[in-house]
């Protein structure tokens, strides 16, 4: 099992007017005991003509189906017809694979995650802003993964392209996706691969449900970490800790029907 990942959840279709929960999770989906709250800096809501709506993440410790953990959520609001992100901006913070049995190397981790959310509006009104095209679907992240096609109309069997761009221009990078049950690190039926020059890759959500779809690249960037908080036995408050490289994260949470 490697470091912890970033994730955001939300009903991805909902009806104008309509309040909805986005939720933000630690850990790795297919084991709830590794599920917790993460430190997050930022997390918002982009509207159809992107305004950045700010939310105020509050404390949840009971999901059903998953009983006592640590998460944190928030009400949003969709009052116009279109296309919404829900967007989170993960804390920085530094990880060791040596700590958990693998290679050693300390790396600053930066880590994001969204949610596409398609708002209906009444029967016969103007819907036309939703899917325009992928760049309606950014969240102004350093690093973004921009489906081709809007994310919750997939179905199960279907096959998605992408798209991964880093400050805005394509790059080439490592991906997976992988169904929400799985273990993404060591599951076989993970897919991942690295994108073409162009960023470009494709994936086939072979069941329905949750899959989560990542996108990472490695910066070669040393510098120092000075640490907020003790990590067990890792470090202390106050500690300097120089990483070798920075690890970008994006996920994107889409659901299969």
């Amino acid at each position: 099992m490697s470091d912890h990942m970033l994730w955001a959840e939300a009903r991805d279709v909902v009806s104008v007017g309509e309040i909805n929960k986005g939720y933000a999770f630690f850990g790795h989906p297919s084991m709830s005991t590794s599920i917790f709250s993460p430190r997050i800096d930022s997390a918002f809501l982009l509207t159809p003509s992107k305004e950045r709506v700010s939310l105020n993440l509050q404390s949840g410790n009971w999901l059903p189906g998953f009983g006592h953990m640590e998460f944190l959520k928030a009400n949003m609001m969709h009052y116009w017809p279109g296309d919404y992100v829900f967007g989170l901006v993960r804390t920085p913070g530094v990880y060791d694979l040596s700590w958990h049995g693998g290679k050693s190397g300390l790396f600053l981790s930066r880590s994001y995650a969204k949610v596409i959310i398609h708002a209906a509006g009444k029967e016969g009104s103007d819907d036309a802003a939703a899917g325009q095209s992928s760049e309606a679907w950014s969240a102004g992240f350093p690093l973004e993964i921009l489906p081709a096609r809007a994310p919750y109309g997939i179905k199960a069997m279907d096959s998605l392209d992408l798209c991964v761009k880093y400050l805005g221009k394509p790059v080439k990078s490592g991906y997976y996706a992988s169904y929400w049950a799985w273990d993404e690190q060591g599951d076989s039926r993970v897919q991942r691969g690295t994108t073409d020059e162009e960023g470009r890759f494709s994936v086939n959500l072979s069941r329905g449900g949750m899959w989560i779809i990542d996108a990472s690249l490695t910066l070669d960037e040393p510098g120092i970490y000075v640490a907020e908080e003790s990590k067990s036995k890792f470090y202390k408050t106050g500690d300097k800790l120089e990483y070798k490289t920075i690890q970008v994260k994006c996920e994107m949470t889409i659901w299969a029907r």
